[in-house]
Formats: C-alpha cells, sequence, structure tokens
C-alpha cells in the first residue's frame, strides 16, 4: 500500500531542484546515466523475485512501481526500476531510498526482463545537460532521483511509463522504499541494497540526530525541554 507524506516530498523534492537549476553541485551531486541493453551488463541470473508496488497519492496521482535485483558476474549486483504512470497527474520524479555504494547508474535500451514494461516505449529521465540522475549521499539514508520536470517537458505522462533505470552496488539486496512524486507523494516498497554493518550504525546515528534535532526545536517552540 502507498504512503502519502508531505516533509519528504519537500526533501525529494529539493533534489529535483538541484538538478534542473544546478549543473554542478556538491551535494546532491549529478551523475550521467549509461545507454545499455541488458543483455551487455554481465547478468548472471534474478537476486530476488519482481516488485510491484502500485501507489495511489488521493485519486490524483497513480501507477505502479517495479523493482528487482540481479547477480552480475563480478559479484555485485544490480538494481532495476520502473514506474508506470496511470494519471490524472503526469510524473516528474522517481526516486530510491536507502541506496549505498552505487557503482554505475543508466537506463536499458533493449532485452527488459520479464515483468518490465517496453524500454524502447519508455521515457528517459533529463538533466540540466542531458540523461541524468542525482545521488545525495549527505543525509542519513543516501537518496538517488531520477528526474521528469515538466518545466522541460520531460515528464510521464498518463498511460506511459519510464524506460527501465539501473543502478549497480556492491551491497546485497533488501527491501526500502521508492518515492514518486507530482501532484504528491507517494513511498512504495521496492528492492534497494542493505548496508553494511558499520554503514548502517551510521544511518541509524544519523537519524538519532535528526530526530533528537527535532524534538529540541518543538521544544523550543513550545518553551519546554526535551526530554533526555
Amino acid at each position: 500500500m502507498a504512503r502519502h507524506v508531505t516533509r519528504k516530498a519537500l526533501f525529494v523534492g529539493a533534489i529535483a531542484v538541484a538538478v534542473w537549476a544546478a549543473p554542478v553541485s556538491a551535494v546532491p551531486i549529478l551523475l550521467p546515466l549509461n545507454a545499455r541493453d541488458f543483455n551487455a551488463l554481465g547478468v548472471t541470473g534474478p537476486a530476488t523475485a519482481l516488485m510491484t508496488s502500485p501507489y495511489n497519492y488521493n485519486n490524483t496521482f497513480t501507477g505502479e512501481v517495479f523493482s528487482q535485483a540481479f547477480s552480475l558476474a563480478d559479484g555485485r549486483y544490480l538494481y532495476l526500476y520502473q514506474a508506470k504512470n496511470l494519471g490524472p497527474s503526469v510524473l516528474e520524479v522517481l526516486a530510491v531510498s536507502p541506496f549505498l555504494d552505487l557503482v554505475d547508474q543508466g537506463y536499458l535500451t533493449a532485452n527488459e526482463p520479464p515483468g518490465f514494461l517496453d524500454t524502447t516505449t519508455g521515457v528517459v529521465p533529463f538533466g540540466p545537460n542531458g540523461p541524468a540522475l542525482t545521488y545525495d549521499s549527505g543525509v542519513p539514508t543516501p537518496t538517488v532521483s531520477f528526474n521528469y520536470p515538466s518545466v522541460l517537458g520531460a515528464h510521464v505522462p498518463p498511460g506511459s511509463h519510464t524506460v527501465g533505470l539501473y543502478l549497480i552496488s556492491d551491497q546485497v539486496p533488501t527491501v526500502g522504499e521508492a518515492y514518486v512524486i507530482d501532484s504528491g507523494t507517494a513511498i512504495v516498497d521496492a528492492v534497494v541494497p542493505v548496508p553494511e554493518p558499520a554503514a548502517a550504525g551510521l544511518l541509524l546515528l544519523g537519524a538519532a540526530v535528526a530526530l533528537l534535532r527535532h524534538r529540541r526545536r518543538q521544544a523550543r517552540l513550545k518553551g519546554t525541554r526535551p526530554p533526555m
């Protein structure tokens, strides 16, 4: 079941704005997408089952997100994502979080695996200078965002879908979250890399610090001191 948020909409939306507005950025950084044939990526077989997650934001933004991990011959994992927009709103951002140890990124040009939609009829993400994504490693849960900005006419209209989008990581797959954004933000389950124990500890520490700051800020507004 898809979930709605507003704060996360601002968070992931800010990533998209950074892509449209600034060709060069420290964090998040802009990365080019490589156009690849699925059969040329060295896949040895599925590492997880295909996950299909429907989303519905107030009946104004509906569709499905597809995700699956594959084992590669070099011991790494390929993560494949695709979003289908059923409308009535357009789709402007598809983001995945957390995503640890990004090694390569791109989109499929041919031979999409079973369960994924035809890549030759899909919409390619767009950055300031062509196909690109943002990778924000400076947050507690690193996020990648594929962008389809309406202002550039690159959005995914109702009845259309994205191309097959791939990300490669050293980390083994688990279940995380994907964000789809336009008239609102819907959050669905997706296949993502699980962090190493040390990285997981840092993520938990970052989340704890963020929570403490939020509680202190709320306490200042109320004129009280948060419990330790």
